[in-house]
């Protein structure tokens, strides 16, 4: 049965299949000549090709330091929820970029109905810069994506 489906699965597609089958490993074979797993590097080089940036683009705008930085794309390191989201607005990213890098990084995606997270979705829908989007968080007397004492004023 997996052995004739060569197209690619759509996750709602995919979902429907693990709902349906009795055993996990028909899930497996159905999944196992398809596409890998995502990885957070693979799909933040992506993105930094999208939006036309480089490395040292993200560095410069950043902030990061450059070896920390380097690790992360080359899947050495996997950064922390504020790591991603000073990069995603350095990259001008989507929310839904921007969520799919939280959720390949292992964290929680930005959520709505947290104050934190609507002036970080509000900023990344205004395509505020990181230090628009730091200060506004300040403003708001929430926790800051950075110390702004670090030459960022």
């Amino acid at each position: 049965m997996a052995g004739q489906q060569k197209k690619e699965l759509t996750t709602s597609q995919l979902l429907s299949v693990i709902k349906k089958s009795n055993n996990f490993s028909e899930v497996t074979e159905t999944w196992h000549d398809h596409e890998e797993e995502p990885v957070f590097c693979h799909y933040l080089y992506a993105v930094m090709q999208k939006h036309g940036k480089t490395a040292p683009d993200i560095i410069l705008e950043s902030g990061i330091e450059r070896s920390y930085f380097y690790h992360v794309l080359s899947g050495q390191k996997t950064p922390g929820r504020n790591m991603v989201l000073r990069i995603s607005l350095c990259l001008s990213a989507t929310l839904t970029e921007t969520n799919q890098l939280l959720r390949l990084s292992r964290q929680g995606v930005l959520y709505p109905k947290v104050k934190r997270d609507a002036a970080i979705i509000f900023a990344i829908e205004k395509k505020c810069t990181m230090q628009q989007a730091n200060d506004l968080l300040i403003k708001e007397g929430e926790l800051p994506l950075y110390k702004a004492n670090r030459g960022r004023e």
